[in-house]
């Protein structure tokens, strides 16, 4: 995923089939990798991951803020 494509509140998949939500901006790590800040769902954990590691879920998994249709379920945090 190209680093300058990441939006805020976007939903990305990781290379371990788990689901994130990006909650930082892009920030410099190499001239060619940034580091990206997520928190992965239903979990209180966040992590910096490489940009190049995430995977933009199709447009129907986003948030409505972003065009998609996904509406959280009641008790996940």
């Amino acid at each position: 995923m190209k680093a300058s494509d990441i939006k805020i509140g976007q939903r990305v998949s990781l290379s371990d089939s788990r689901i994130a939500l990006i909650v930082g901006k892009p920030e410099y790590y190499t001239p060619k990798a940034k580091l990206v800040r997520i928190k992965y769902e239903n979990s209180t954990r966040y992590e910096y991951k490489l940009n190049h590691q995430l995977t933009l879920l199709p447009t129907q998994l986003q948030y409505p803020a972003h065009g998609g249709q996904y509406i959280k379920p009641e008790g996940d945090f």
